[in-house]
């Protein structure tokens, strides 16, 4: 995929999904594990992007203009909202 960095994003959410704290903070915590697909393509889309040469600004620059990488946002945000 990319660098062991984003195995690790992975990795970490991953862990704290599998935490009691989880379960006490959310009323349906499997719902949150859609964040780990997200963040999966997410990072699979930059990481695509950058290697084909069509992210011409910092990665930050680039999510903040790039329509999927808002759209993905608001996914998250509506994931999290909908485990609440």
């Amino acid at each position: 995929m990319g660098r062991p960095q984003d195995i690790f994003a992975f990795l970490v959410l991953g862990l704290y999904l599998n935490t009691p704290d989880v379960e006490a903070l959310y009323r349906r915590p499997k719902v949150i594990w859609l964040l780990c697909v997200l963040l999966l393509y997410w990072v699979s889309r930059m990481w695509l992007k950058a290697h084909r040469g069509a992210m011409h600004d910092d990665p930050l620059v680039f999510a903040l203009k790039d329509r999927i990488s808002l759209g993905v946002g608001l996914l998250s945000a509506v994931t999290v909202l909908l485990a609440i």
